[in-house]
């Protein structure tokens, strides 16, 4: 497959997630970076390179306003010889990342060293039928990005996510995994470490957990509205409406994975447990600049439907605050607790045997 950028946001969401936890071609992205710091620069290469980053944020930023001001500020830090020191694209790189990412002020934004040959295959076409069946088929070979399905003591289901997207055989696999889980009394779900997602995946998890369908968030694409939509969650089998749900989160659960958390959180469908998230809500996608080099843009503002509101910034707190490595026992707790508040006969017995497991001394 011929490495190719997309400017689509939705496809862009999910093949830089795929590339930063694979090696692998995800829609386009290429197999291996080069090496920035084996690669020379020029003072005028490094004028060309920060220029058309200013460019595109004032043509592309998610805040209007903001992406202007931006690039303003930093046409005006080139002019003052800000970036003519660099000469390794490393060495810009990091000049960008202690100059320019604090104006931007963005979790999601961020410039990488892709190659020439890659950003000449940039594309604003979305991905071609054939580019999507090859991703399909990456995702279906890694287990759709779903590692560990388990049965804890007492009757409680765990489902490890490592990523949240919509492809045919995620959905598939997932609805296989919560088959598994089905006559489990709880559900605990772990998107710790877990950098993302996109918005359709996000629903298709929450479909799982709701009985009815759902608005979860709108999305707005400021540059092209034709790509702004608001996702539901429609309700998925097998289903555990009514069941208690924990989500272990951490700091790094980042984008689509903290949308997975605000939304249960917004809606009182799940409590979570651990440490406050990353703080990365807008969605966006690669643009080519020069030389080789490539700007993740922040494209698109994204608001929950109940709050209309993201977690930008702050992140989504805990509503059980422990430390990261103890979320999962203590998540395990709670939910055997939960259990026991309205089990009888031999559910009511099987939870009383998890929890006293958890009080007995750990190898």
């Amino acid at each position: 497959m011929t490495p190719k950028l997309t400017s689509s946001i939705f496809a862009a969401c999910a093949s830089a997630l795929a590339l930063a936890l694979a090696p692998g071609v995800a829609l386009g992205q290429p197999q291996q970076r080069p090496d920035p710091a084996a690669v020379t620069v020029s003072a005028d290469e490094n004028r060309a390179v920060i220029l058309a980053l200013a460019q595109v944020l004032r043509e592309r930023f998610a805040f209007r306003e903001r992406g202007i001001a931006a690039a303003n500020e930093i046409e005006a830090m080139e002019r003052r010889g800000e970036f003519r020191s660099a000469r390794s694209g490393a060495e810009l790189m990091a000049l960008i990342d202690s100059k320019i990412s604090p104006i931007v002020n963005d979790r999601h934004f961020r410039v990488r060293y892709f190659g020439p040959e890659a950003v000449a295959g940039f594309t604003d076409a979305p991905p071609t039928a054939e580019e999507l069946a090859e991703f399909h088929e990456e995702v279906r070979l890694r287990g759709s990005e779903i590692p560990e399905v388990r049965w804890l003591p007492g009757n409680v289901g765990y489902l490890r996510l490592t990523l949240l997207l919509d492809t045919p055989p995620g959905v598939e696999k997932l609805a296989a995994a919560m088959s598994l889980l089905a006559d489990t009394g709880a559900l605990i779900i772990d998107v710790r470490g877990t950098p993302g997602g996109e918005p359709a995946g996000v629903a298709n998890v929450i479909g799982h957990l709701v009985a009815e369908r759902t608005a979860t968030v709108r999305l707005e694409v400021v540059s092209d509205p034709s790509q702004s939509r608001i996702f539901h969650a429609e309700p998925r089998t097998p289903g555990f409406a009514g069941k208690p749900v924990y989500v272990l989160i951490d700091e790094g659960t980042g984008s689509g994975a903290e949308e997975f958390a605000y939304d249960l959180q917004a809606m009182g469908r799940a409590t979570l447990v651990g440490q406050t998230t990353s703080g990365a809500a807008t969605p966006g996608g690669y643009r080519p600049l020069s030389g080789g080099f490539v700007a993740f843009i922040p494209m698109g503002i994204v608001s929950n439907m109940i709050t209309g509101a993201n977690w930008e910034g702050v992140g989504v707190p805990p509503d059980v605050e422990v430390p990261a490595d103890e979320a999962l026992p203590h998540a395990h707790r709670l939910a055997l607790e939960a259990i026991l508040k309205d089990a009888t006969g031999v559910r009511r017995a099987i939870a009383e045997e998890g929890l006293a497991s958890l009080d007995q001394p750990q190898d």
